[in-house]
């Protein structure tokens, strides 16, 4: 119980000097708990208001973020198929509506093609890191066989083609063989 409060209540009157000490540092110390307490409630309002704001711009950090989606769903797909009637590939790349494909080979003459621009042997690697490296390159240079200002997407000249991409790609300096182990 409150000290103050008791002897206010109760109309204590025999107060001596040691105690009116006390009570008078107890009343200061209340006087400032409840300027803290006041900051508290406006720190606690403000907190509040904060709050509603960072909810407001998150919605709006969300809106555009699923707007910069839908324009990272513009980059070209890239994708390997395999017919097994000829056990040949082919290299599938698909940018907005449009899709081109081009034949690759059977899977000695990918890997005799890619061997230029790796220092260790493709023939101990296995199938799916050859296509991967297939789509890395791929990937890299087909911003020069897209044309996106005009009606027909994929360019014809130079031509999207397995030859022109592996050129494209050592044009580009872009492979690090000497960097591999």
């Amino acid at each position: 119980m409150d000290i103050i409060k008791w002897i206010d209540k109760n109309n204590f009157k025999g107060v001596d000097d040691d105690l009116a000490i006390e009570l008078e540092k107890l009343s200061s110390l209340n006087e400032e708990k409840q300027k803290l307490t006041n900051k508290i409630e406006s720190h606690k309002n403000n907190l509040k208001s904060l709050k509603e704001a960072l909810e407001i711009i998150q919605k709006e950090i969300d809106k555009t973020n699923n707007s910069a989606l839908k324009s990272l769903k513009v980059l070209p797909i890239i994708s390997i198929g395999f017919d097994a009637r000829s056990s040949t590939y082919i290299c599938i790349v698909k940018y907005k509506k449009a899709t081109k494909s081009f034949y690759l080979g059977n899977e000695s003459k990918i890997r005799k093609q890619l061997q230029q621009f790796y220092n260790y042997d493709l023939k101990a690697k296995n199938l799916e890191f050859v296509k991967d490296q297939v789509k890395m390159i791929v990937s890299n240079v087909v911003s020069e066989f897209i044309n996106t200002r005009s009606k027909y997407v994929f360019t014809d000249n130079p031509k999207l083609n397995f030859k022109n991409v592996l050129d494209r790609y050592y044009e580009s300096n872009l492979w690090e063989y000497w960097r591999q182990t």
